[in-house]
């Protein structure tokens, strides 16, 4: 069961480096932002998420040692689809935001990885079979925590993010979107 709860860790960390860099877009709008404002709302919307991240981490109930197939399925699922729920959330909040002309391009390459990444991980959840054993969980490998489309939003937001992050240097403007933690 040990494994379990590595695997279960890796994802919600994992997804939540790649939630808290997306989500930090997720703002209402209101109209274009200043380049400063922007990257404010960036930093105190991904602050915001990475504690969203956290409670779900926390509430998380973790299969006893002896559950049941059915149950380490629904676990592992149940963890994929949050994740892509919240993922959802956020490109849906960052679809709405007018970023600055300048940060447009970029904003809209972080809202289409936001997107990638929750249909990807919808696609693995949805990809869990109804029952799974601790051995086919271990053995699992590149199918479930490797999913190219899921590695693939990644590394598109990992881009995307230190490209935000360049922009806000380039411009004096400290801000820290956690790209090295996607």
């Amino acid at each position: 069961m040990k494994f379990l709860t590595i695997c279960a860790a890796t994802i919600v960390l994992a997804i939540a480096a790649l939630g808290a860099a997306c989500s930090v877009i997720g703002l209402d709008g209101g109209g274009t932002l200043s380049l400063d404002e922007y990257f404010q709302q960036l930093d105190a919307i991904q602050n915001e998420n990475d504690a969203t991240f956290a409670t779900q981490e926390a509430s998380a109930e973790e299969p006893s040692e002896d559950a049941s197939g059915e149950e380490l399925a629904s676990f592992l699922r149940d963890s994929f689809t949050q994740s892509a729920d919240t993922l959802h959330d956020s490109g849906s909040k960052a679809a709405d935001l007018e970023a600055p002309d300048e940060a447009a391009d970029l904003h809209d390459d972080v809202v289409a990885a936001i997107n990638a990444g929750a249909d990807a991980l919808d696609e693995v959840a949805d990809s869990i079979p109804d029952t799974l054993t601790l051995e086919e969980l271990e053995n699992s490998g590149d199918t479930l925590f490797g999913d190219e489309a899921v590695n693939a939003a990644f590394e598109d937001l990992a881009v995307a993010c230190n490209a935000l992050e360049d922009l806000a240097a380039e411009n004096d403007i400290t801000v820290d979107l956690a790209c090295d933690d996607i």
